[in-house]
């Protein structure tokens, strides 16, 4: 998938005016910080480049696009360098997490290079940026997984098993969370709007249903 198609599912996504009014500027700008995020991990992945090698270049050529379709004039670059920092400082535990949420048998090697960079993103964010409530961060995150057409299922599967496990357990389980719901996941966005995204377990197994590769 290229970078212009990537941008503009995300754009379909958050300007779509049947879905109501466009979502607060502060919100677009995080989220197309998230999404640039995202697409540097994969081309360094891609590409072998060391990440922060790697993003300079990516800035001069994509960043402004990405802002653009969102309907911003520029992305939140305080949370861009946060994530990018953080996942390339806690690569090695991140991707540990990541693996202890799989079910017997699957490695990091077998997932997509999608998949495996919207999970170190997504968690780096649930472990490192606790002033985000949980519930925006696994909302995020499948809205661009799902415009990278990655398997949002399982990407959101495991960030919320490790949210209420380990990560934001007491934040997850607490009374009046929607996310606290058994049965069904409720997750909102950045600015509050809460909504049913799909039904899965309680959390307190490792997601079991892979079906990713590559």
């Amino acid at each position: 998938m290229t970078q212009k198609t990537i941008v503009k599912n995300l754009s379909q996504k958050y300007n779509n005016d049947k879905a109501g009014p466009l979502r607060p500027t502060a919100v677009r700008r995080r989220a197309a910080a998230r999404v640039a995020c995202v697409q540097l991990g994969y081309s360094a992945e891609v590409t072998g480049q060391p990440l922060l090698e790697a993003m300079p270049a990516f800035l001069d050529n994509y960043a402004d696009d990405i802002a653009r379709q969102l309907r911003v004039k520029k992305m939140d670059s305080e949370h861009f360098y946060a994530v990018v920092s953080g996942v390339n400082n806690r690569r090695v535990e991140l991707d540990q997490m990541i693996a202890d949420g799989l079910s017997e048998g699957w490695t990091l090697m077998r997932l997509a290079r999608t998949e495996l960079v919207i999970l170190r993103a997504g968690i780096f964010e649930l472990d490192g940026m606790p002033h985000i409530p949980a519930r925006a961060v696994l909302s995020e995150y499948a809205s661009i997984a799902d415009a990278f057409n990655a398997d949002v299922r399982f990407v959101n599967a495991l960030l919320d098993g490790l949210a209420r496990r380990k990560l934001r357990t007491a934040e997850m389980s607490a009374p009046g969370n929607p996310a606290s719901n058994k049965g069904r996941l409720y997750v909102a966005d950045d600015s509050g709007t809460t909504k049913l995204f799909f039904k899965d377990s309680a959390g307190t197994a490792p997601f079991t249903n892979v079906t990713s590769s590559g």
